[in-house]
């Protein structure tokens, strides 16, 4: 969504909705609707896709494909609905631009002052202090943490505690995001509790401090639940936090079971033996086979928001072929992909294909599409490309390279049924029109590995934040590489100065109508230099029992399924 800074401006998708009945009503949005229901000793039982690292709401390393278990132990200033709309959760209010809690100053520098709510406590029972947030910050702006360069850390110049319930952030220059510090992925901002960590950093040896027990097996939080048990490659079981800032969850057990395979997830929910499965976990095949079989069982939900692009490898000592720092080949590529065949073959056609990061369902398309360039699916025109490079077949059909030797594309994709058959279609057709490929998968288990992720010899198909946070995703500093312990998310490693320019420019814009001028022309750099192919928004499919009261439809790639998860019930 587009940063204002007074009213967030909301996404609208188009989305599909298939059902196994009506369905209950889900609960309306944080503090509202009927009264609050009796706490059920009825576990909630959450499938999610590959296991977390560690579970702060940030973390020094992170694990790909999905896997959100850290949302239910964390809070923070923060949090938004399944619209994409933003409130508060430990603060009495967020920021509001030119008021004494979000200010900007002659310098370009910016503050802004949040008081958090009293009585607030760590699962453990310790009081939270404001001091908490600013020690959580020298934590995570050390470059030994690996994510001092990612935002919103590296707007930061300082967090500072007047009092115990002041919390005042200084901020390098204006940051239209700077009222919206939750997120769903762990690279947000909280605070982390003095008690357990400050000795443990102060002893100089960082290695140590980030295998504290804290970030495992003996983690708290301030979030709606508390760590009870982790079983490593199996579950980890939290119970209701009763002094959470909401009250206590509505329902008071969760057993969060780590779902690494499709079809045992589906198998696990038609017996019963789970009640919902978080994003990832299914793919839209998945989701039709569950809604036919399950009839009155349960819902399925179709969320058109993740983004799915095909990163182009731009490190040259990765690359499968020299070929791939050519623009002209690179655009080859694109022509020969045949999105739209892919989106009807693997996901009933219910994907929003797009030439762009950000998706053509938002508003303001209009004015980003005249100038991005376009690469429709022409397979001939993909070899007229190939030749016009100087490129010549060999006597097995398959281009050779400008040096006369054999290549071969290398196609990494994660492990997933859907995923890896639309990688086996995409190489078919790539070998039509003359271009060897090969097929890799990174196993569930190293989703984790960014080196892994990044080591691609051609294209890393993959998904991830889409709309306007997927472009923020191609700067330099987004780089995976070993000075961010392989964090970040441009795994090609492409750069453009121009490029980072812009982006840095769109951060530090606080009109809607200057964003929107901006992102034109990211768009049009990102689909003339082609670091990425942006193929569609996929469905992701969230499916759920009869009887929870809680999943709703989401319609901005900014909510979370487990939005005010706290409200959740059971209808009886």
């Amino acid at each position: 969504m587009l940063k204002n800074p007074r009213v967030v401006s909301l996404t609208m998708l188009s989305v599909l909705v298939i059902s196994g009945c009506a369905g209950p009503r889900a609960a309306e949005g944080p503090g509202q609707g009927q009264a609050a229901p009796v706490v059920s000793n009825r576990p909630l039982v959450i499938q999610t896709r590959g296991e977390p690292i560690t579970l702060p709401i940030r973390a020094f390393r992170t694990v790909g494909g999905g896997s959100y278990p850290h949302l239910v132990f964390n809070a923070t200033f923060d949090d938004t609905d399944l619209l994409g709309n933003p409130f508060p959760v430990l603060a009495e209010g967020l920021p509001d631009l030119n008021t004494d809690s979000w200010k900007v100053f002659p310098d370009g520098t910016m503050q802004t002052t949040y008081h958090l709510k009293p009585g607030l406590v760590w699962h453990d029972g310790t009081s939270l202090d404001a001091a908490d947030f600013a020690f959580a910050w020298q934590v995570y702006a050390d470059p030994q943490s690996g994510t001092s360069s990612v935002a919103p850390l590296n707007e930061m110049q300082e967090v500072s505690a007047p009092d115990g319930r002041t919390v005042v952030i200084r901020w390098r220059h204006p940051y239209p995001s700077a009222a919206l510090i939750a997120t769903r992925n762990q690279n947000g901002f909280s605070a982390l509790p003095r008690h357990i960590l400050e000795q443990s950093y102060a002893s100089g040896n960082f290695e140590g401090f980030a295998n504290h027990a804290f970030w495992t097996d003996e983690f708290i939080g301030l979030g709606p639940y508390r760590l009870e048990h982790w079983e490593r490659g199996q579950e980890i079981d939290a119970v209701g936090f009763d002094r959470f800032v909401f009250g206590p969850p509505k329902i008071n057990r969760l057993r969060i079971l780590i779902a690494n395979d499709s079809n045992a997830a589906v198998a696990t929910l038609l017996a019963g033996d789970a009640d919902l499965s978080l994003d990832y976990v299914l793919q839209y095949p998945d989701g039709a086979v569950l809604q036919q079989q399950w009839g009155t069982g349960g819902t399925v939900l179709f969320n058109p928001t993740l983004y799915w692009q095909a990163q182009i490898q731009m490190r040259p000592d990765q690359m499968s072929t020299p070929l791939n720092a050519d623009v002209r080949f690179r655009r080859a590529l694109v022509h020969a992909m045949d999105k739209h065949g892919l989106n009807e073959a693997l996901m009933g056609g219910t994907a929003v294909e797009t030439d762009t990061a950000i998706s053509p369902r938002v508003p303001y398309y209009a004015s980003i599409e005249p100038v991005i360039s376009k690469y429709p699916f022409d397979p001939r025109r993909a070899q007229q490309i190939l030749e016009e490079i100087g490129l010549r077949k060999g006597s097995d059909g398959y281009y050779l390279g400008l040096d006369g030797k054999p290549f071969s594309l290398d196609l990494l994709a994660l492990s997933n049924p859907t995923w890896e058959a639309e990688t086996t279609i995409l190489a078919e057709g790539y070998r039509k029109v003359g271009l060897n490929a090969g097929e890799r998968v990174v196993p569930t288990s190293l989703f984790g590995d960014g080196q892994l992720r990044a080591s691609m010899g051609t294209m890393h198909l993959t998904g991830g934040s889409g709309f306007e946070k997927a472009l923020g995703v191609y700067t330099t500093s987004g780089i995976s590489r070993p000075e961010t312990r392989w964090q970040g998310s441009n795994r090609g490693a492409w750069a453009n100065p121009d490029y980072d320019r812009l982006w840095d420019q769109y951060n530090t814009t606080l009109d809607v109508p200057s964003q929107i001028q901006i992102l034109a022309q990211m768009e049009k750099i990102e689909t003339a230099e082609v670091p990425q192919i942006g193929m569609y928004y996929e469905p992701l499919v969230t499916p759920y029992r009869a009887g929870l009261i809680g999943p709703q439809l989401r319609v901005n790639g900014n909510s979370d399924t487990l939005s005010t998860l706290w409200e959740w019930h059971w209808s009886s």
